[in-house]
């Protein structure tokens, strides 16, 4: 009898292990979106981060002093509207884990079972697995959640062969409500600290849609791009991993091109840097990366980025920061330029990061690039012989002008009033005019905006 109350004492005695706590994993990745910093970024699409920092429905999640959920504010649904959403919604589970029936019904499962770890009204009861796909560098996960006459869009992601939890950890919840869209893009940006996958993009449109990709463009002197495509041989989505080229993208359904440009908008991305990390060494270094990046990011091929120009700006600049001008020409000889300017003399110490770099278009002769930051400019860089440079309006207007050094100089004005670049020579004769259409629409891309016509 003894040994039996012993027993009986011991087995008490024994640990207990709990369930997981699903609002604990929720507080577990409020507490990892805080210290990621990613880039996420769409076109006109849904935007989906695959962490965010500031999930939306945190302020009625977490206090200051009070690190225990209250209530969940659920993220209204998106009504469907228009066939193509519909269609997408639709469509079968696509990507290289579609075939494989037994982890595409665990994703559905335990995707449906975290809906309010997601943020997502138990009410919206239909769960659809979109996509499933281990790409180079990530597996990827795209979920649906709907009824007859709403739906929201969740994603997530993990290292290749990763358990559906662990996905279902790095799982977030867009910043605000999204609209539902045709296509739906989805972009990570590796990170130091290892905690997100390396770099991967996803295009996903309906089923039956036919993609292309880019990577051949050559600009011209006149601003135009010439590029070929090549079919990607799926249906109706899209894959970059680490070390692919992203190019331009280009979707065609029952035979109209739907969408043509970017995965994502350059001028959109979250910068989430602190200023004393801006700059990593030489900041003519960095805008040689940074351009290359922009050329790769838009499917544009040219020269290996050159220094063109390096100094300070001018004293009407607040704290006239030091600056560089890089360009890339093609072989066609039309030429992208980037300005970067010293970050940390851009905005008040441990501010976010403000908009350090700009970027233009030219020739081997000359190009013109609007200021980084707040203030209102123009640097114009010509051949060294070029003494003076004048800026003209649409009708002919010459709206500001002024000396050059060595081909260079800095004018103060609107740009998006500048219709075209003129450098003259000591004499007065001109050398060389640069349209620059693009000014007048303030447009953050590098060449040719998007297409969008779902």
């Amino acid at each position: 009898m003894n040994d039996e109350i012993r027993q009986a004492l011991a087995r008490l005695a024994e640990p207990v292990v709990p369930q997981p706590d699903p609002y604990e994993r929720l507080l577990r990745r409020v507490r990892r979106r805080r210290q990621r910093r990613m880039s996420v970024a769409a076109a006109g699409v849904v935007a989906l981060a695959a962490v965010t920092l500031s999930p939306i429905g945190a302020a009625n999640l977490l206090t200051p002093d009070e690190p225990t959920p209250t209530t969940i504010a659920y993220q209204p649904a998106s009504p469907i509207d228009g066939p193509m959403v519909r269609r997408l919604l639709d469509s079968p589970t696509r990507g290289n884990l579609a075939g494989d029936t037994a982890l595409i019904a665990t994703i559905e499962r335990e995707y449906r079972a975290a809906r309010a770890e997601l943020l997502v009204d138990p009410a919206l009861d239909e769960v659809r697995v979109l996509f499933a796909h281990d790409a180079p560098g990530a597996r990827v996960v795209v979920v649906a959640y709907l009824d007859d006459s709403h739906a929201l869009i969740r994603q997530g992601s993990g290292p290749p062969g990763a358990p559906v939890r662990e996905v279902l950890d790095q799982t977030g919840t867009p910043d605000e409500p999204q609209p539902l869209t045709p296509y739906v893009f989805l972009g990570w940006h590796s990170l130091t600290d290892g905690d997100q996958p390396a770099d991967v993009a996803v295009g996903l449109a309906p089923a039956g849609c036919q993609v292309e990709i880019s990577d051949d463009g050559r600009l011209q002197p006149d601003g135009s791009v010439v590029r070929s495509w090549r079919r990607v041989d799926t249906d109706g989505y899209v894959v970059r991993g680490a070390g692919e080229p992203v190019g331009r993208w280009q979707f065609t359904c029952d035979g109209a091109v739907r969408y043509s440009g970017q995965p994502f908008q350059s001028g959109m991305v979250r910068r989430e840097v602190p200023i004393s990390s801006a700059l990593h060494g030489d900041l003519g270094v960095d805008a040689v990366r940074e351009l290359q990046a922009k050329l790769h990011g838009e499917g544009l091929t040219g020269s290996t980025p050159q220094v063109v120009w390096t100094g300070r700006l001018p004293a009407w600049v607040p704290d006239a920061p030091a600056a560089v001008l890089v360009r890339s020409c093609s072989t066609d000889g039309g030429c992208a330029a980037l300005l970067k300017a010293d970050a940390r003399a851009l905005a008040p110490a441990g501010s976010a990061v403000p908009e350090d770099q700009r970027t233009g278009l030219g020739s081997t002769d000359v190009v013109a690039v609007p200021l980084p930051g707040d203030t209102a400019g123009l640097l114009v860089a010509g051949p060294t012989s070029a003494a003076r440079a004048e800026l003209v309006d649409a009708q002919g207007t010459t709206v500001t002008g002024g000396p050059l050094t060595d081909g260079t100089g800095v004018f103060e004005t609107d740009t998006r009033r500048i219709a075209q670049v003129r450098v003259v020579d000591s004499s007065g004769g001109l050398l060389h005019t640069l349209a620059t259409p693009r000014l007048a629409t303030n447009n953050r891309q590098l060449a040719e905006p998007p297409l969008w016509a779902w």
